[in-house]
Formats: C-alpha cells, structure tokens, sequence
C-alpha cells in the first residue's frame, strides 16, 4: 500500500502536534514553532504493520495561507480534518474541507483533537456539530474519532481508523502515466537541481527521460529518494524528491509539472470547465483565484448561462489533465467560490463554439478517456489513438481509420483531403503544412498524415518545405544531407553551383540523384542549377518569342543578366530540352513555356 495523507483545519486546532504524534516528526520549521504557527507545508510519515509507508502532509490553518493549503491538498488519498473540542468548527475548517472536497478528496476523517480540554458532553457535542457540518458540504457523514496530541489519548486508535480507510481507496489516475505537481525547489551539492512533490499515476526511475510543464523541457532523472531512501524507483501515491538534470532552479517553481514524456498533460490559459451540481451560473462574471495540483493563479470566470459549463482564463498558463477536479476562490479570501472539473483545454473557432457547448454539456457525469475521445472525434473528426482502450474494435468500425497516432472519422478525413486539392488547385500554387493548418482548421500532425497519404497516391508533393499539387519527386524523401545540398544550390542563385569547387557530403552520386528526381538540373563544366531557376530562365529569354523566331547570345544575356561563362552552358541545355535549334550564332525558338494565368496578367498590362 502506497498513499499519502494530509490535514486540514483551522488555525491552531492542533494540526501540527497531532502530527508529531502519529509519526514522531516535527514538522514546523524553527520560524513556525516561534510563531506558534504553520505558514507553509511541512512534511512527515509514518509506516503500517506491513512495512509500508504513507506520506503525511501538514498545511497551514490560517486564512493568509490558504493558496500553501491548497497546493498541499492535490494528490491526497485521506483528509483527517482536525477540529479543537474547546473551539469547535471555525470558519477556516468550512474553507478546509469545500477546499478539499473541490479538488476531489472524497476520504475524510473526522478527528476531534484536544479531547483533554473539555468534559464528555461538550466533546461529544462538538463531534456531532462538526458531523453534521461535514454532512451539510460533502453529502456524507464521515467515521470520526477523538484524540488529544498532547496526551496521546486514541492516537493509536486514529492511526488504524486511517490505514483501514487507505485499503479501501479507490483512485482515479489523471492520466496512465506518471507525473508529479512541483511543492518545493532547491538545490543539493553533488547533486543540482531538486524538487519535490508526491508522485502519481505511474512509477518513476532513476535515468528515465521526462518533460517540465509548463515549459515543455526535457529532463532527466539523475536521484530519487522517498521518506529518507535512495531509491533506483519510486511508485505512486508516494512523496519523493527527484534529482534532475537538465534544468536549474531558476527554472521551477511550485506548481510545475514533471511528467512522463508520453503523460496526456496539456498546456493552455483557456479551461472549459463543468461546475459543481448547485452552481448558479445566471451572474455576473468575476475574477477568481484557481487552484489545481500545486499550482494557483487568477483568472476570470465566464459563466455560461443556463448551464454548469464556465471557462476560466487564466493570466498565466498552466499544465493540467483532462477531467482534473479544480477549486475556484474567492480573490484575496479563502472563500470557495466553485468547484469544477476540466472537460476541455483548448479555445476553437468560432463556428464550433455552439457545438462544442453541446457536446460538453451531454458529457456524462462521471467521467472516462473514452469520453474525451468520442468528443474530440464528435467535435474535430480526430483523437489521439492512445486514448482508445479498445483499439481492435474501434478500428474495425469502418466509420474510422487510422492515421499514425491519429483515429479519424472517415467522413472528416475524405472531406479534408478534398479541401487540400482545392487549396493546392493552380499553376505554381504551394503551401506549408502549418499554412494549410490554419487555412482548414485542422491540428498541423494530424494533417502531415493525411499529406503523406495524398503524396502515396501521387495527388501532391513537396517542394522547398512546401506542398504542390501533382505527383513526383517529394522534397521530404531526400534525407538530411540531400536537402542541404539542394539548399545550397539553389542560395548560389544565378552563379551556380559549381561542383568542381565545393565540398559536396555524399559526394557526386548526391548530386546526380538530386538531377535525376528533378530538383537540380546540370549544365556544362558541372555547374547546376536549381529546376525552378532553370525553369524561370526560360520563361526570362523566351518572353514574347514565338516558334520559329531567331535570337541571339546578346539577348539572352540582356535579358538574363548572365555571363558567356554560365549564357553559353544554358542555352546549350535548352537545345538538349528541345527549347531551342542552333543555327550558327542564332538560336531558332522550337517551342514556348505556357504562361500561367499571372504571369499573362504582368505581360497584358506592360503591353
């Protein structure tokens, strides 16, 4: 059994000492026991019969530090919410545990702390008022149970109420892949940049490759420790500290994500978001603080009127999972404004604002990946592969297809295809993958697929890192070194690239295939042009030509502004295309490019 566990409650209820009780760790830092007062999180464990160890948390109780609560809240199997007998529930345990609640803690222990101070009765009358405050905000009247941290009353009888619940947890992972939320940061000699957090979802392990959001770094897992031991692994829900290499403190901050690489984590300043059942969402907007796994920021809320749907955006942009519960506070209060879960993380066009409204609305209440699949494919005609559980039966359906990575709809992916033709109709017409992206609305690695198909089929191609209609050779099945080569040829322009004088990776065989597939073509004295400049050459010396017509080497010069060093070479090739006839120093015109539709437009008006 692996969990963690925190406490929450007001100021002052003992939070701190109950803790020291249950695990014989202090956890307020020297500034705190002088104050008398926990200000940020503070962290202790303790181990079952069985050798496991459960993590425990400590937060601070006092309305100031609330966002310190909230960030130590995320990923908790249990809440023991601590009540003091001689205060009774305060209004800071109302925030705990609405707080709690928000970010999904379903698990809740009771613990009426300071069972010393009073008589039976009050203490059995603050137990009952508590349950039935507790009753009021979650719907459920949690097992409770009273103690006294300072004279170790029942402390023993908790700790076994608290490892009862923890085997009958039931956790719903984010995502099926690790990731931790950020809590601390620093550094260690020998070691750099460390932080910690609890771990969850997925195991962790010394030189695995992972990823820092919201800035999306690669890092590498250099240490791991948990509850004071070097580990070569870690597994979830437990506290841990990651030794990372890749990234200075500077870098991080509380609320940062690290993530397994193919963790479903998204980054965005716009979050769909459905809110809690009773939500009044007929007000006005307001401006709101949110909290979700350690990290909080502002943002404003937009109610959508007659629905629990509202979308939240935020100042700064933070790294979430679809289906996170969140908690909305009130600004500069500890007030909860709302509960809510994220259902959708990215802003569309405004024509499928409406239908994405419907959809998030007919979401089921409780949520699964597949439901984020189906609205993805109800929405876009797309959807990660990944997130099918049952690929096999999915892919059977000939409704679908698969792309790669991608499951479209068969209907989306005939209707795109057919719009890239239409956008790439035209003499001379090209367009980057990213270009046409935006043009049809459709998500860039989602399209480079459906791209590649239409290049199979010989319907278009790609030409210097853009797409054109018509089959043959594609500029994206040259490799590395054959697209610098051709870059390079085509930056000498009109000098040429004269083979004799360069350096050339991959040597003459390189530059014959790039004349062989059409991008290059080779005059004599192996100097070699790029197909399009060659091409533009003609249509410079053969303007206003018709067949039969005589020119001569001047000309051509005049019009090319070419030497007799590269003139002489270009137009003996344009004899060997059957562009032209040599007919002593004259050349006799055989045939004329086709002008497109532009080029005729220039020609009329300087007419």
């Amino acid at each position: 059994m692996k969990a963690v566990i925190g406490t929450a409650g007001h100021v002052d209820h003992g939070k701190t000492a109950l803790i020291k009780a249950l695990t014989g760790i202090t956890t307020a830092r020297p500034v705190e026991q002088k104050r008398g007062m926990t200000l940020d999180l503070g962290f202790a464990h303790f181990d079952d019969d069985s050798g496991n160890t459960v993590g425990v948390i400590d937060v601070p109780g006092h309305e100031r530090f609330i966002r310190n609560m909230v960030a130590g809240v995320w990923s908790l199997d249990l809440v023991v919410l601590v009540v003091a007998a001689d205060e009774g529930w305060m209004p800071m345990t109302t925030d705990h545990l609405s707080v709690a609640h928000a970010m999904g803690i379903r698990n809740i222990v009771l613990c009426i702390n300071k069972s010393d101070t009073v008589d039976a009765e009050t203490l059995a009358m603050v137990e009952e008022d508590a349950l039935e405050k507790c009753l009021a905000i979650t719907d459920e009247i949690p097992e409770s149970i009273t103690v006294s941290a300072l004279t170790g009353s029942n402390i023993d009888k908790l700790r076994q109420l608290i490892l009862r619940q923890l085997r009958q947890v039931e956790r719903k992972p984010l995502s099926p892949s690790s990731h931790l939320y950020i809590d601390r940061v620093f550094t260690v000699n020998g070691i750099g940049t460390v932080v910690t957090g609890s771990l969850a979802d997925g195991m962790l392990k010394v030189g695995e490759k992972m990823k820092v959001y919201p800035a999306g770094k690669d890092v590498q897992v250099r240490t791991l420790q948990s509850y004071h031991k070097n580990l070569d692994e870690a597994e979830p829900v437990s506290r841990v500290a990651v030794g990372l290499k890749g990234i200075t403190k500077k870098e991080l901050e509380r609320g940062c994500c690290l993530t397994a690489r193919n963790a479903h984590c998204e980054v965005t300043d716009r979050l769909f978001v459905r809110l809690e059942q009773s939500a009044n969402t007929n007000q006005r907007n307001r401006e709101v603080e949110v909290a979700l796994g350690t990290w909080n920021g502002l943002a404003q809320l937009v109610y959508f009127k007659g629905t629990r749907l509202a979308m939240l955006k935020l100042e700064t942009p933070v790294a979430c999972f679809w289906g996170q519960p969140l908690a909305m506070i009130r600004h500069g209060g500890s007030e909860l404004v709302h509960s809510g879960q994220i259902i959708w993380t990215h802003d569309v066009v405004t024509k499928k604002r409406k239908q994405l409204r419907a959809l998030l609305s007919d979401l089921p209440e409780e949520l699964n990946p597949s439901d984020l699949m189906q609205l993805s494919l109800n929405l876009y005609g797309y959807a990660p592969l990944s997130a099918v559980k049952d690929q096999e039966a999915i892919t059977a359906n000939n409704e679908y297809l698969t792309l790669d990575q991608w499951l479209l709809t068969r209907t989306f992916c005939n209707s795109v295809r057919e719009q890239v033709l239409q956008s790439l109709e035209g003499e001379g017409i090209a367009m980057t993958a990213v270009e046409l992206s935006t043009r049809l609305h459709v998500d860039t690695p989602v399209l480079e697929q459906i791209l590649l198909t239409l290049k199979s089929e010989d319907k278009i191609r790609m030409s210097r890192d853009a797409w054109m209609a018509g089959g043959g050779a594609s500029e994206d099945e040259l490799g590395n070194d054959g697209r610098q080569l051709l870059a390079r040829i085509r930056a000498s322009g009109k000098d040429g690239f004269e083979a004799d004088k360069e350096k050339v990776v991959g040597g003459q065989k390189l530059l014959r295939n790039l004349t062989r597939l059409g991008f290059t073509v080779a005059l004599e004295g192996k100097i070699f042009y790029a197909t399009e400049l060659y091409q533009e050459l003609i249509q410079t010396i053969l303007a206003d030509l018709k067949v039969g017509e005589r020119f001569g080497i001047t000309l051509a010069r005049e019009r090319t502004g070419l030497s007799r060093k590269y003139i002489i070479p270009l137009l003996n090739k344009m004899e060997l295309d059957r562009w032209v006839r040599r007919d002593d120093n004259d050349r006799i015109v055989l045939k004329v490019p086709v002008q497109s539709e532009d080029q005729q437009d220039i020609h009329g008006r300087a007419a």
